[in-house]
């Protein structure tokens, strides 16, 4: 695809720009080689354990904050993200020789993989917006301002609207791709999925607005606004930390367990930020250069960087999992108690069980001397 009337990046004239595209290739193919094992491993991982983490968050100790209800509907999103990719990957990458590609598949599939991209951007960003809101809350209720954030029915209507909205702007992502028809040379008739003639026209403008969008609005804004959240949040916390230091003495316990709790809070709220900017923020610039030079980003970097992307935001999926257990200590004993109960089932089971062999066998033996 070429977008007429558009600016150019890279000068393949000359010899250190070649040398560089040469040089991201090369990091490509060697990377894609792997691709398709590491990204099915984080997907199975990362479904079974934002399966554990949506059992425990839906627990009724848990249930009552409002945050928690956020962070389920966030691990729903993110198994629906991870599901989605991990049937792509099965399909498209393993049951697909790369060296020698059929020239289409069948409708259905194809089919798919549209769903398959408008899913995958839909859910993912509707679970950034919702970290966005989880933030809030959480400053929110530490500045105790005249706002009910332990409302019932609050989260639903949040994630109800944010699906809403994310839907209606994912709307050019499915006018930007379009369905042709492959004839194979035995006279089957394949389908394949191309940039659609209705995005190039007018200079690409439907193809750079999806680009923009997916840029700017899926990426940057959540990103910043995180930020934005986080930082307040950070004030706050230290704001309050400042007051408690007036009623209570510096050599204190209690102040120390309060600063000790303080400090682990802003940690994992510091490493969770981190891992947004690291997965979010790269791949929003590149969406944004890719509107501005579609022709040079598109080609060169955007189809050689795809799936490095792909796995930033694979990894992003499964943080809450693993940094939510170590902020929260009402979390590890909610899941310990889960896993102490599913122990105490499972040998009750086994032990059920192991009675009934064992009476089965009693009983035919009895049979046997009767006999």
């Amino acid at each position: 695809m070429r977008c007429t009337h558009d600016f150019e990046l890279f000068d393949l004239n000359n010899n250190a720009t070649v040398a560089f595209l040469e040089s991201i290739f090369k990091v490509s193919e060697v990377y894609g080689n792997f691709h398709k094992y590491i990204a099915l491993i984080l997907c199975m991982f990362g479904s079974l354990a934002n399966a554990v983490h949506i059992f425990v968050l839906t627990r009724p100790i848990m249930r009552k904050s409002n945050v928690n209800q956020l962070l389920s509907f966030i691990a729903i999103c993110d198994i629906c993200t991870m599901l989605s990719y991990m049937i792509y990957i099965i399909r498209f990458r393993l049951l697909i020789d790369m060296e020698n590609p059929p020239l289409g598949h069948a409708l259905i599939w194809v089919i798919f993989i549209i769903l398959h991209v408008v899913i995958s951007i839909s859910m993912h960003t509707i679970a950034l917006y919702l970290w966005v809101a989880t933030a809030y809350i959480r400053y929110k209720s530490i500045k105790k301002l005249e706002f009910n954030v332990q409302r019932r029915n609050v989260p639903m209507w949040i994630f109800g609207g944010t699906v809403f909205i994310v839907m209606i702007f994912c709307i050019p992502t499915l006018l930007v791709h379009d369905v042709t028809k492959v004839t194979t040379e035995s006279g089957d008739l394949l389908y394949n999925i191309d940039v659609s003639e209705a995005s190039k026209g007018q200079t690409c403008f439907i193809f750079k607005l999806n680009l923009w969008l997916t840029g700017i609005l899926f990426k940057v804004i959540p990103c910043v606004l995180l930020i934005i959240f986080t930082l307040a949040l950070f004030i706050e916390l230290k704001d309050n930390q400042q007051r408690r230091k007036l009623f209570i003495s510096k050599n204190s316990l209690t102040l120390h367990r309060v600063s000790a709790k303080t400090d682990r809070t802003t940690l994992m709220l510091v490493i969770l930020l981190g891992v947004f900017l690291c997965t979010e923020l790269p791949q929003g610039a590149l969406s944004i250069l890719n509107g501005l030079y579609p022709n040079d980003i598109h080609q060169f970097i955007y189809t050689s960087f795809g799936e490095i992307l792909d796995i930033l935001s694979l990894i992003n999926c499964n943080a809450c999992f693993v940094i939510y257990p170590i902020m929260s200590s009402v979390y590890r004993r909610t899941m310990r108690g889960l896993m102490q109960s599913s122990q105490k089932e499972v040998k009750l089971i086994v032990e059920n069980t192991r009675f009934r062999i064992n009476s089965y066998y009693s009983l035919s033996k009895n049979d046997d001397v009767y006999l």
